[in-house]
């Protein structure tokens, strides 16, 4: 007792209790554990694999900030350098600025001091010289031959014939 393939009506076909209809083959226990514990292997796979995802991540974050912290370092300790550098020329171009100051002051000194009528007065007064006196003069007679010594050591040269 078959059915057609083809139903003419609109209304869903009755089931006839007559008819054997066959069950419905049921997967067996062992097969829903299996594919049960598969499917928590696979689970568990994937949770190991997101979880060395995150952290992957996070160590590459880490490395992130590690490089990016140095760079923020290098460049502080680059502008110190540059800091300590500037207040050492500032300070050497003042003591440069002293010293050549007391260059000029005591070349200017040293111009004073030379005047001739400056030194005749530091004689007199505080070392007490006086000017000769015609007395004071001695005159020495002296020969007026000039004695000079020539020496005849020639340098002779080399009569060897020589190669060049």
């Amino acid at each position: 007792m078959g059915y057609n393939a083809y139903q003419y009506e609109t209304s869903p076909r009755k089931l006839r209790p007559e008819e054997n209809i066959p069950p419905k083959k049921s997967p067996k226990k062992n097969q829903k554990l299996k594919n049960n514990n598969t499917k928590e292997k696979i689970k568990k796979q994937q949770e190991k694999i997101k979880a060395r995802e995150i952290k992957i991540a996070r160590i590459n974050f880490m490395i992130v900030m590690a490089i990016f912290i140095l760079c923020i370092l290098f460049i502080m300790y680059r502008s110190v350098k540059i800091n300590e550098s500037f207040t050492e020329i500032q300070t050497l171009t003042k003591t440069v600025s002293s010293i050549e100051k007391e260059n000029s002051q005591i070349s200017v000194n040293i111009q004073n001091n030379l005047n001739l009528s400056n030194i005749e007065n530091i004689a007199s007064s505080t070392l007490g010289m006086q000017k000769l006196s015609s007395k004071q003069t001695i005159y020495i007679n002296l020969d007026t031959k000039d004695y000079t010594e020539i020496n005849d050591n020639k340098i002779q040269k080399d009569k060897e014939p020589r190669f060049f």
